[in-house]
């Protein structure tokens, strides 16, 4: 009785004392950094907002743009109705940098005090009495680090105009002070608002030389990991129409043609009226989710969970012959074009980024002339049968390959599933579980039964399908994104002490440190004479991923990073990315299409390298980057450095 008394005393004083010494961990924690903000309107609509860090004596912390597995500070403005924009925090003062002695990384470190600023645009005719917002920040010492916290800032906003004279001279006090600090690189004059090659690269090209670019782009489409699920459905096509006369042959490919087309004048009316560049569709997570479902009910088909309705799109999986009709065949056309956008061939970006800058009627001629590349093999197959008679005979064999077409169509749904906002991929498995079975039931019901039976089986089979999208997407994805900032939150307190376990310095020396793409990084990094390597990628880019692959995350080509001192950026496009979206369109790659890359050379930023398409050796990145060193005496420009404009770039991209 004693002991157990004494257990539960221990136990009661345990609990009184937890909050106490969770308020001391606090007020240590909100102690080491100190954060203010200040306001300055500029004008009836846009607020300059300056957020100050005062750092405890001995502390640092990290700067925005701090690579990973350190954890960088990040900067967030409260979000209001009357808020138009919030714009990107920029640094006043250049941090310090050092190398980290055991994860050989360029380490960013604020002392004493650091400011970032950011506009701050109004609605128009809406009003803002304060601004509110948190800095999340670790602070550190020598040897060890504080947890991360978040300090919370608010500030009043005031009704006097300051006028824009009092800002630019503030600011031209503040790159004074900058520019003469020895420990800066000397600085050029340069905005990327000066960066324009579209305008040279266009004057460059005409109509006749971008259309058979457009034609063999096309082509080549046929040869992408994307397309080859389809392309395996098209060879069984062609078994099918072995015994077919040759005027239902060649009707078939043209259905299959207009299917094809039908896709791409539908991308050329968004890249025409919206600016959505090629394969851009896939950044939107319901297009994503989608297309899943779309490739997923097919790979069912195809493995004989159920008949697909449109006739002819692949026949039966046993008993009859199964035979191509020509609606099934306009189906296969779109489905080859959907499937083909994640993938971008040789001289594609090229013609793509021509035809965006030109009047609509170009624009859909030039993705209606890719489409026809794209279709030509079939289209010459249809016009002369003969071509595919090493085909085998019809037979059970067909059976079988389409039964393999249906898990590679599976497979397709992994990869698409892949580059989904992660909270989006449980959801999407029951939503796929779901078309599963409303699809086996309606498959249940025989295509000869009566009309009446067939429609009650599919009105099911679609109740089905949307009482799961709302289970999955209206409950399950809210549950997920809960679950998933969770546990960002313990990765994020564990990530410094976990350091040393996820990179070894060995390891980190091979391997390429990149930093997010910033407008206002970039343009500080070519003012101070930096190299800089700019890397356009997405996760649904397959031939971004191949090229990272084989191509750039190379021994070769870290080291001509790290031996020069070249900054690398990534700017990913996976979710929607205006800014990096602007970037490729003065680099005069107007459809905003990846995969690409730029190297700004040392002291010429308006003379950067431009490279694109599919890579197989390092050499072509490791050669840029070495050329964009900056020389020291005269005669030192490298000729590898020059511009490569789009009606050449592309030509030396094959094979690397």
């Amino acid at each position: 009785m004693l002991k157990k008394m004494i257990c539960n005393i221990a136990a009661l004083c345990f609990l009184a004392a937890w909050p106490l010494a969770n308020a001391s961990q606090a007020n240590l924690l909100a102690d080491n950094v100190a954060v203010s903000a200040k306001a300055v309107r500029v004008s009836e609509t846009e607020v300059d907002l300056t957020v100050t860090a005062t750092i405890r004596p001995g502390l640092h912390i990290y700067a925005l743009s701090q690579v990973k597995p350190i954890l960088a500070t990040k900067i967030d403005v409260a979000k209001i109705d009357s808020l138009l924009s919030i714009g990107t925090f920029t640094q006043v003062a250049e941090p310090e940098r050092s190398i980290h002695p055991d994860l050989g990384i360029e380490l960013l470190e604020h002392h004493d005090q650091a400011e970032w600023k950011s506009r701050i645009v109004i609605k128009p005719g809406q009003s803002v009495v304060s601004i509110s917002g948190s800095l999340f920040a670790q602070a550190c010492e020598n040897d060890r680090c504080f947890a991360p916290h978040s300090y919370a800032f608010a500030v009043e906003v005031p009704d006097d105009l300051v006028t824009v004279d009092v800002v630019d001279r503030e600011r031209t006090e503040t790159n004074s002070a900058m520019s003469a600090d020895v420990s800066q690189p000397s600085k050029i004059e340069f905005t990327l608002s000066d960066l324009n090659l579209a305008a040279q690269q266009q004057q460059s090209q005409s109509i006749w030389t971008v259309l058979p670019l457009a034609f063999v782009a096309g082509f080549l489409l046929n040869f992408m990991p994307c397309v080859l699920p389809v392309v395996g459905l098209k060879l069984l096509s062609f078994v099918q129409q072995a015994n077919s006369d040759r005027r239902r042959i060649l009707l078939m490919n043209i259905a299959y043609t207009s299917g094809l087309i039908f896709v791409m004048l539908v991308l050329a009316t968004f890249a025409a009226f919206a600016g959505l560049g090629w394969g851009q569709q896939f950044s939107s997570a319901a297009f994503t989710v989608t297309m899943s479902a779309l490739v997923f009910a097919f790979g069912l088909s195809f493995l004989g969970v159920w008949e697909f309705p449109v006739p002819g799109f692949v026949g039966t999986v046993g008993g009859k012959r199964p035979q191509e009709g020509y609606t099934g065949a306009f189906s296969k056309g779109i489905l080859s074009t959907l499937l083909a956008t994640p993938c971008s061939g040789p001289f594609l970006g090229a013609a793509l980024a021509w035809a965006v800058t030109q009047p609509a009627y170009l624009t859909y001629l030039v993705f209606s002339i890719v489409g026809l590349g794209m279709a030509s093999p079939y289209l010459v197959i249809g016009a002369f049968p003969s071509m595919i008679r090493f085909l085998p005979k019809p037979g059970n064999w067909m059976i079988v390959f389409k039964q393999v077409m249906g898990f590679v169509m599976l497979a397709t749904v992994v990869y698409l599933m892949s580059f989904m906002p992660i909270a989006s991929v449980v959801p999407t498995v029951l939503l796929l579980l779901g078309i599963g079975v409303a699809l086996w039931y309606a498959g249940q019901t025989p295509a000869y039964e009566s009309t009446g039976r067939l429609v009650r089986a599919w009105s099911a089979a679609t109740v089905m399908v949307i009482a799961t999208a709302f289970l999955s997407f209206g409950w399950l994805q809210g549950v997920m994104q809960a679950r998933f900032e969770r546990a960002a939150q313990r990765l994020i307190a564990d990530v410094v002490d976990r350091s040393n376990q996820l990179a070894t310095k060995t390891d980190a020396g091979k391997r390429i440190q990149w930093e997010d793409y910033s407008p206002d990084r970039l343009e500080m990094l070519l003012q101070s004479e930096t190299s800089v390597f700019i890397d356009f990628t997405a996760d649904w880019c397959l031939t971004c991923k191949a090229n990272e692959a084989v191509a750039i995350e190379t021994n070769e080509v870290a080291e001509a990073i790290r031996s020069g001192n070249v900054i690398a950026i990534k700017a990913d496009k996976t979710e929607p990315n205006p800014a990096a979206d602007e970037l490729l369109r003065r680099l005069g790659n107007s459809a905003a299409s990846i995969p690409f890359y730029a190297v700004f050379p040392a002291g010429r930023p308006n003379e950067p390298v431009l490279l694109d398409g599919l890579y197989s050796s390092p050499e072509p990145f490791a050669n840029a980057i070495r050329g964009s060193i900056k020389k020291a005496g005269p005669g030192s420009d490298n000729p590898d450095t020059k511009a490569i404009g789009f009606s050449n770039r592309d030509s030396s991209t094959v094979g690397g």
